[in-house]
This record gives C-alpha cells, sequence and structure tokens, in this order.
C-alpha cells in the first residue's frame, strides 16, 4: 500500500494548478492562431481621384444660344379689397350665375370667380387692387355683352349691379349676288341659319345650324333652283330670275324640331334692262375752188337709240 505524502497548505495547491492550466491555455491559442501582419500605413503621395488637369476654363466669351418663350412675373392674388353686388336679368334675380371677376396687370389676367346666391346676391373678400374688369354670366342663355372695367382701391368696397340679357333662339342671315339685280337675270340668294348660344366662359357665340330643312318663298322673283336644307357651314344658296319690274319680298320658313317658324329675308327689288345706246357722227368737208373766193364746210351728225322692249 502506498501511502501519499500529506498536503499541509490545499488552497495554495489549487491556485497553483489553476495558474498553470491557464498558462497552457493562452500558449496554445498563440500558437494555433493564423499570421496576422499589420499593413502599411497608406503612403502620402497616393490619391484617389481622377487623372486630370485642375487648370480652370474660362467661359467669360461662351456664346450662349437665345431661348424661346416669354418671361412672367409672379403678382400678388390677394389683399383686402372687396367686391360685392347682385345679378339681375329679364326676369329679376339670378340664382346661381357666375361672376368672373379679371385683374388685369399689363398682359397678365389674374381671375376669381365666385357664384351668386339663390337671391342673386354675392360678395368676393381678399382682392388685391388694380385695374379690374367683372362681368356676369348663366349659360346657356345669359351674359354680358359689355363688361364692367374700373380701378379698384383696397381701402373702400365696392357694390356692382350685373346686369345680364338673354343671349338666344335663332338667326337668319342672307346676302345677295349681284346686289342690283335687273329684269331678266338670274340672282343668287345665299341663306345662312345660326343658333346665338352662351359658352361656358360666358362668351356669346354663334353655331351653324346644320342640315336644318328650311323652304325660301319669294314674290316678285321665279324660281329656278334651291336645296331643301341647310349644308355644313348652315348656309343654303338659292337661284332665282327677276321676271318684271317690282317690288320683291322673301321669306325662309324652317322647322327647328318644335314648331314652324318663318323669317322675313330682306333683298333689292329688280330694276330696269338696262338701254343701249349706239351713236354715229358724219362729217364731211368741201374745200373751195380755186375760182371762187370764199369757202363751204357741210358737217352732218346722227345717233340712234335702242330702248328696251314692253316685253
Amino acid at each position: 500500500m502506498v501511502r501519499l505524502p500529506e498536503v499541509r497548505h490545499p488552497i495554495r495547491l489549487v491556485a497553483v494548478v489553476v495558474g498553470f492550466v491557464a498558462l497552457l491555455t493562452v500558449f496554445g491559442s498563440t500558437c494555433s492562431a493564423p499570421d496576422r501582419r499589420t499593413l502599411p500605413p497608406p503612403s502620402s503621395t497616393s490619391s484617389t481621384a481622377p487623372e486630370g488637369s485642375t487648370t480652370t476654363v474660362d467661359h467669360s466669351r461662351t456664346v450662349l444660344q437665345p431661348l424661346t418663350g416669354q418671361t412672367t412675373t409672379t403678382l400678388a392674388e390677394f389683399g383686402d379689397a372687396i367686391l360685392s353686388g347682385i345679378v339681375t336679368g329679364p326676369n329679376g334675380p339670378v340664382p346661381g350665375a357666375t361672376v368672373r371677376v379679371e385683374r388685369l396687370v399689363r398682359d397678365t389676367v389674374q381671375v376669381r370667380e365666385v357664384r351668386a346666391r339663390d337671391d342673386g346676391t354675392w360678395i368676393l373678400e381678399g382682392l388685391p387692387g388694380g385695374r379690374m374688369r367683372v362681368r356676369a354670366y348663366a349659360p346657356p342663355a345669359l351674359t354680358m355683352l359689355e363688361p364692367e372695367i374700373f380701378f379698384l382701391t383696397e381701402a373702400q368696397p365696392r357694390e356692382l349691379q350685373l346686369t345680364v340679357r338673354e343671349h338666344q333662339g335663332i338667326n337668319v342671315l342672307s346676302d345677295v349676288t349681284p346686289p342690283a339685280p335687273t329684269v331678266g337675270a338670274e340672282v343668287n340668294v345665299a341663306v345662312r341659319v345660326v343658333q346665338k348660344v352662351v359658352d361656358d366662359q360666358g362668351i356669346a357665340r354663334t353655331e351653324p345650324l346644320v342640315g336644318l330643312p328650311l323652304q325660301v318663298q319669294s314674290s316678285g322673283w321665279a324660281f329656278v333652283n334651291g336645296p331643301g336644307a341647310t349644308g355644313s357651314d348652315g348656309v343654303a344658296v338659292y337661284t332665282f330670275r327677276c321676271d318684271e319690274l317690282s317690288t320683291v319680298s322673301m321669306s325662309v320658313s324652317l322647322f327647328d324640331g318644335v314648331q314652324d317658324r318663318s323669317y322675313p329675308v330682306e333683298v333689292p327689288s329688280c330694276g330696269a334692262r338696262p338701254t343701249t345706246t349706239t351713236s354715229t357722227s358724219t362729217t364731211s368737208t368741201t374745200e373751195p375752188d380755186d375760182e371762187e373766193d370764199g369757202d363751204g364746210t357741210t358737217s352732218t351728225s346722227s345717233s340712234t337709240t335702242t330702248e328696251p322692249d314692253d316685253d
């Protein structure tokens, strides 16, 4: 039987063993680590910038091509001025009418719009002062043919009475060629049928009525030929003949989808056929004889006039 030596200080022995194990661990990890080399510091002469010249280019003499367009200026659209008023028409106040306020500054137009209330009144606040153009309209039939133009100041509110008028219905226009027809000659009558409307911008316009059936009646002119309806431009051309000296009347009857309507057309009367005049002049001169004193002259003139036939 083997006897182990007696350990008098066991704590010191444990500490020695632990320290020896730690030393072996550090040494082993150092030996197994890969070879790590420290990279040298970057050279002070190296650069990542692209190679090239650093000389400054002089553009003071470079000629730039002109650009097309118009220079615009931003103008103030708001201020302390106030506009108000009422829109009236043929039947009184016009509810829902549009009031268009345009501020005119040189070639620039600033637009503000407001709708009239049920009683036709309206108000527009926060306007800048300046030259104003104001008009009211209610498509498709009511508009102002002449706007209100004035200068507005921000210090004093302004109230306007805007009156709109009707611009609707059908117009029949005519043109006669030749303008002074004579007996026995033919004459052309161009009839143009248009409808008056107010567009979405309040502008009064006329639109041609295309393919509208119509009939032209005349007293004093004999009908030759013509279409039964208007063309693509709202025009129909008719040919008549002047048969006698008389006062001429003409009317256009058309059907617009609701009822037949008749419109008078102003045309000239037939004039007399131009007369033909033939003039003949004969002059004879007799020279004096050598044996006689004095001289003699004989002149003869004649004219012939042809009057138009009664037929």
